[in-house]
């Protein structure tokens, strides 16, 4: 470990602990801050309208065409059920933060890039398969859906990319080491 002289600080100088820590924060921050400068925008629009809300629908239907399920603005709407996906409900925290985490990780770049995409398909995916299962739960028992929103799938999803990430260590070790 290299001796932190105030003199001659730079930020190679950090442990490398203490520089992925602050790497990750920096980068989740500069994601979070961006998202949401976005609120209210075409970009907000895009991922919760269009990203989120409306591949919902088709799942749902998929799963039970007796649904009629539609997408209409944020809200998925059927005879039965009206569920409003809000900026927070579109699962952005959770990418951010395995975005941060691998942008933070040393690893070669092509790495990381892998690490992008299959993360962010990862956590995409999770967070449709939430948003399908809290609708059903709305649909069928509404004590479920407040467990579910509140509690369940969250902790669900940051365990998914928290495995996901250990995962993807390893690959990146193991193929750096090769």
């Amino acid at each position: 470990m290299n001796n932190i002289r105030s003199e001659q600080f730079t930020f190679p100088d950090l442990n490398p602990l203490l520089r992925m820590v602050v790497l990750f924060f920096a980068v989740f921050f500069i994601l979070h801050f961006a998202y949401q400068a976005a609120s209210g925008t075409v970009v907000e629009k895009i991922i919760i309208d269009t990203a989120t809300v409306r591949p919902s629908a088709f799942f749902i239907n998929l799963l039970n065409s007796n649904e009629h399920v539609f997408a209409h603005g944020h809200r998925l709407i059927s005879p039965y059920v009206r569920l409003s996906i809000l900026n927070g409900c579109e699962g952005t925290e959770s990418l951010f933060l395995i975005m941060a985490a691998i942008m933070a990780f040393k690893a070669p770049w092509r790495h990381k890039l892998v690490g992008l995409a299959w993360g962010v398909l990862i956590i995409y995916l999770a967070n449709q398969v939430r948003i399908v299962a809290l609708y059903f739960a709305l649909r069928h028992d509404r004590g479920l859906f407040s467990a579910l929103h509140g509690y369940i799938a969250p902790i669900l999803i940051i365990a998914i990319g928290c495995l996901f990430y250990l995962l993807w260590i390893q690959w990146s070790l193991q193929k750096t080491q090769a």
